[in-house]
């Protein structure tokens, strides 16, 4: 047998080395055992977690069909049963309601530019309020006859309330946030 630390021959089964004086084997500790991890103890890392609603459903849902679906059909029923073509689009409501048509169906669709096209519709939708309201003034003061404000002014007011309430739920629903990931 050899002393592990001078390397020379020693007589067999010598704890201490009769050359050098030190122990004549060196102990080596093994290192501490990790546990093996099988592939089925992994996790996988976690997803975000989603609270709330996500998708085109609810509220979301009907402002959809309402752009895609209800708003056209307004158009119809008001033409003439001569004038069944939309080629002859002449208000600025009207053509307010087609776009209506591309913004709910990119909202549906679920779309990346669907909030952007929403923005504008809101936009256009304060500028129709507006022109209206300036319209109905002007009529006013053209005929001296305060029945153009008296029926033209409660259906103006609907419709910018429920702009606005179209706008409120955009800018704070938790399923438009999930569904697009961000509000207006």
């Amino acid at each position: 047998m050899f002393c592990a630390r001078c390397g020379e021959q020693i007589p067999e089964y010598s704890e201490i080395c009769p050359l050098c004086g030190r122990q004549a084997s060196i102990q080596i500790q093994a290192p501490p055992s990790t546990p093996t991890v099988h592939p089925s103890q992994l996790e996988a890392p976690a997803a975000p977690v989603i609270v709330g609603p996500r998708g085109v459903a609810g509220w979301l849902l009907f402002f959809c069909v309402s752009l895609t679906i209800f708003s056209p059909l307004t158009i119809l029923m008001r033409s003439s049963p001569n004038s069944w073509h939309l080629l002859t689009i002449s208000t600025l409501r009207e053509l307010q309601i087609v776009f209506g048509i591309a913004v709910g169906a990119a909202l549906w669709m679920q779309l990346q530019i669907s909030l952007m096209l929403l923005r504008i519709y809101f936009i256009s939708s304060a500028v129709t309020a507006a022109l209206g309201i300036l319209n109905l003034i002007a009529a006013t003061l053209r005929f001296h006859d305060s029945i153009f404000i008296a029926t033209g002014f409660t259906p103006m007011l609907e419709y910018v309330g429920v702009m606005l309430l179209w706008f409120a739920y955009f800018r704070k629903s938790v399923r438009v946030r999930n569904t697009y990931g961000a509000n207006l």
